[in-house]
């Protein structure tokens, strides 16, 4: 007997019980498939899926349709919540685009002259990393977007903007 205020240990629950090392039954298979075939692929930690690989993606190729703010800023609002990955790249994307568009704005377009080839480039290559599923950093704010959305643990390079 157990003494006032002591629970009462439900059957089964581990508490304890013999049957706290019987193996559990599994629910029976609906259709006859193997629960291998349904069940998605595994991927290891970290790794981001494929469509938070695209979504990424398509936050950096936007900066060619209309030049890095909206899209981007789109992108980041719908996805800030539920995927930090492609939360990543959208607002690092827009992140570049602000600075490319202040630096503009203040050398009256000379900067935008100077800077448009680099900014593309850099754009196409953090899509191309994106939809590989790297964690890659622009130059200058890819920091801030990290802060905001860190991600896994940045890894060591050799060199580049791998954060």
């Amino acid at each position: 007997m157990n003494a006032p205020g002591n629970p009462t240990p439900p059957q089964g629950s581990g508490w304890g019980n013999a049957d706290a090392h019987a193996p559990t039954q599994q629910a029976p298979q609906v259709g006859g498939a193997p629960p291998a075939a349904n069940a998605p692929m595994a991927r290891p930690l970290g790794e981001p899926s494929q469509e938070a690989r695209t979504v990424a993606a398509v936050a950096h190729g936007l900066s060619f349709v209309e030049g890095g703010l909206i899209g981007p800023l789109v992108v980041w609002i719908l996805k800030k919540d539920e995927d930090d990955f492609a939360a990543f790249h959208a607002l690092q994307s827009l992140y570049f685009g602000l600075a490319f568009f202040m630096i503009t704005l203040v050398t009256c377009g000379i900067g935008g002259l100077l800077l448009a080839i680099p900014y593309f480039v850099f754009e196409g290559i953090a899509a191309l990393r994106a939809y590989e599923g790297q964690w890659y950093e622009l130059p200058l704010v890819g920091k801030w977007a990290r802060d905001r959305h860190p991600g896994p643990a940045p890894e060591q390079s050799s060199g580049g903007w791998v954060g």
